[in-house]
């Protein structure tokens, strides 16, 4: 495995330490039970931020443990206890498994791993294709968190790329960037059932799952529509409700009292809010650092939301997009008031977010 031995020896406070003398990361502070983790897509880093503090309190660059310039980080996943973390590396085609102490522990090969869902009730992770691959393999990967062996399964359908494990981890879901399907994948069997998706070409690009259960909601980049499906049957999603969010909807998040959703729209900056109860659009969000926003996480309390921006604007679907001049950021939100609080600029094109909740 190509990584610094050097640097992967040394714990995180001692790293810390050397990074506050260098100037690599941020101020060395005490670190709070709850972390984010962020993919700065264009700089090879993972960033790691205290979400109590609100401040970097780490960078983890993956040019120093080996890998390329052009490794493109773009989601992570972070076991409940907080023991490992994972990391899809587009440009490398791997999938990097991280310790605690942000140490490279293993890792394995897949041809532009995109999306990644990890189920807690077990030890699979579930891995979908990116969105910038041009003809990838029409499988995903499932993986054992354990020992980092993989088998992939095929999907017969082509660019599979939003990945969601369901409630209770008996189903993962993914849907297609080219064509208006998904498929419900029965993991026990790994028995795949295809569902076409009604209306305009949607191009879904992801999927969360409301606190219950009981909805999934999915991202249409291409038709800007929020897609509500009703999960009644896990194995054959049906779409309930199509709402007009805007042009390039990303990835969505339900709060964590299933009281709404959050949808990042990149074509107009700002983040739609929507109503579970009566699936209405009740507010829109934008302001200071909200520049094509891609992804949302809730603090554990639900007090205040975490949306990482690419400030990159897109000139056509999956084409060439224009960089704004300035950082990406992560924007923090208070989810009462709307209100941004704190705008923490991390580097060129930030994506993907997980996070380390409750003492892990």
């Amino acid at each position: 495995m190509r990584v610094s031995l050097f640097l992967r020896s040394l714990p995180l406070a001692l790293l810390l330490l050397v990074a506050c003398a260098t100037g690599g990361t941020g101020a060395a502070v005490a670190l709070s039970d709850n972390l984010l983790f962020v993919c700065v897509q264009d700089e090879a880093e993972i960033a790691i931020i205290d979400m109590e503090t609100r401040e970097l309190v780490h960078t983890v660059s993956l040019t120093e443990l080996g890998y390329s310039e052009r490794s493109a980080p773009h989601h992570i996943q972070v076991e409940p206890d907080g023991s490992h973390w994972y990391v899809s590396l587009i440009g490398d085609d791997r999938v990097l498994k991280f310790d605690r102490n942000h140490q490279v522990v293993a890792e394995f090969q897949m041809e532009t791993p995109g999306m990644l869902a990890l189920d807690p009730g077990s030890d699979l992770l579930a891995v979908s294709r990116s969105m910038s691959a041009v003809s990838p393999p029409r499988r995903i990967a499932l993986v054992d968190r354990t020992t980092m062996e993989s088998e992939e399964l095929d999907i017969f359908f082509s660019q599979p790329h939003a990945m969601l494990m369901g409630a209770g981890g008996e189903y993962a879901y993914t849907a297609s960037l080219g064509e208006n399907r998904l498929a419900s994948i029965e993991i026990a069997s790994e028995r795949v059932e295809l569902v076409d998706v009604d209306g305009p070409t949607h191009a879904i690009v992801q999927f969360a799952i409301s606190p219950d259960g009981r909805w999934m909601a999915g991202s249409g980049e291409m038709s800007g529509q929020l897609l509500i499906f009703d999960l009644e049957d896990p194995a054959h999603p049906r779409l309930a409700q199509s709402i007009e969010v805007g042009h390039m909807a990303f990835d969505p998040m339900f709060t964590p009292d299933g009281s709404q959703v959050w949808v990042p729209v990149k074509h107009t900056d700002d983040v739609v809010v929507v109503d579970t109860g009566s699936w209405e659009i009740v507010a829109r969000i934008s302001g200071e650092g909200l520049d094509a926003p891609h992804a949302i996480l809730f603090s554990p309390d639900g007090g205040t939301a975490w949306i990482s921006n690419n400030n990159k604007n897109p000139h056509a679907m999956h084409g060439p997009v224009e960089d704004d001049g300035g950082d990406g950021a992560v924007v923090v939100v208070d989810t009462g008031t709307l209100e941004i609080e704190r705008v923490i600029r991390l580097g060129r094109n930030v994506t993907g977010i997980g996070m380390r909740a409750g003492g892990g």
